[in-house]
């Protein structure tokens, strides 16, 4: 009678057409071709506790250095090893070496890939600071001759609409500019576990024309996200004060629910109309530059949060952001 396979003693139904590799996938035992033959086995089939990636006990296992102790206990290893009866098993040692070292050298590869692109990454937003810095000196340095203009010539009213229009592109262009700024930040860094009640309590001095009331509950809860969520915070607050029109107050709010927690930014300005809640994401979409809330989806959705808009034209807005199982956590209220 031929030696059984893994999958045949174990019975686990992962190797190919098995009964549940539909479920579960093929194991990697099944398909190793280059352990074909290894005691006498199909494949990795008599040569499993090699493989990185195989059920054992009902779980997937991790690889060979944190699974072998485990498997010199399994009942199918003792029985290969008491089957081959002195045979050299040196093939699975080779195949283990073989991918302990393709696995460094696609480490180091790796390494200096990231090492290659922090470089550039750090060339390139030098000279993104250079150049920001160089126009927003040009910038006001028109702004400044518009305004000796206007001041210059006051008394014809055709001029002065004209340069007002001059000014407010201006202040349009300083604004993408920092934009740029902002932009070049995102992602820059790694997120972190962030309070939001922390959060909104650092950009209190940002806004101060519109009071910003998170509930108390939102103590209890961290979010993983990019270290740019006070800007998130921020163009929310400054989207309500600049298209409001009578926004008095902002409540932020949070639940739990299956699939997520929930964030709500609530104002009871205007509201947004039906037509143009998702459109308000788009770049260059808006009545100023357009840049503010499209940053806002971008920054959160580096950690996976979703972002759309719920309110009831006439009656406020209403964000509503989705952080992702996994991406927020309950904590101790410190006393």
């Amino acid at each position: 009678m031929s030696a059984k396979n893994c999958w045949e003693f174990r019975k686990c139904g992962r190797e190919p057409l098995g009964a549940h590799v539909h479920e579960l996938g093929p194991c990697p035992a099944a398909t190793e071709a280059r352990a074909d033959g290894v005691n006498g086995g199909k494949n990795a089939g008599r040569a499993c506790w090699a493989i990185a990636g195989t059920m054992c006990g009902g779980k997937v296992t991790g690889t060979y250095a944190s699974k072998i102790a485990d498997c010199r206990c399994c009942e199918f290893y003792q029985s290969v090893h008491r089957d081959l009866k002195g045979d050299d098993p040196s093939r699975i040692l080779d195949i283990v070496l073989e991918r302990a070292t393709a696995l460094e050298h696609e480490i180091e590869q790796r390494k200096q890939v990231e090492e290659a692109l922090r470089q550039a990454n750090k060339k390139l937003n030098l000279l993104s600071s250079i150049t920001r810095h160089d126009m927003l000196n040009k910038l006001h340095s028109v702004s400044l001759l518009v305004e000796l203009l206007g001041r210059s010539y006051c008394q014809d009213p055709a001029l002065a609409g004209n340069l007002s229009a001059i000014e407010a592109q201006l202040g349009d262009l300083e604004e993408m500019v920092w934009f740029t700024s902002d932009y070049q930040d995102l992602g820059a860094q790694s997120p972190s576990w962030q309070n939001i009640p922390d959060v909104i309590a650092g950009i209190r001095d940002w806004v101060r024309t519109i009071p910003l009331e998170p509930d108390p509950d939102l103590l209890r809860y961290e979010v993983y996200a990019d270290p740019l969520l006070s800007k998130v915070f921020y163009n929310l607050a400054d989207n309500a004060a600049r298209h409001g029109e009578r926004v008095s107050r902002i409540r932020v709010c949070g639940r739990v629910q299956p699939g997520g927690f929930v964030i709500t930014w609530e104002d009871d300005g205007v509201g947004i109309p039906d037509e143009e809640k998702e459109k308000i994401f788009l770049k260059a979409y808006g009545k100023n530059t357009g840049l503010g809330l499209f940053l806002v989806r971008e920054i959160l959705s580096i950690t996976g949060i979703t972002i759309t808009e719920k309110g009831v034209p006439g009656k406020g807005a209403l964000f509503e952001m989705v952080v992702p199982e996994g991406s927020f956590r309950e904590h101790e209220i410190k006393s």
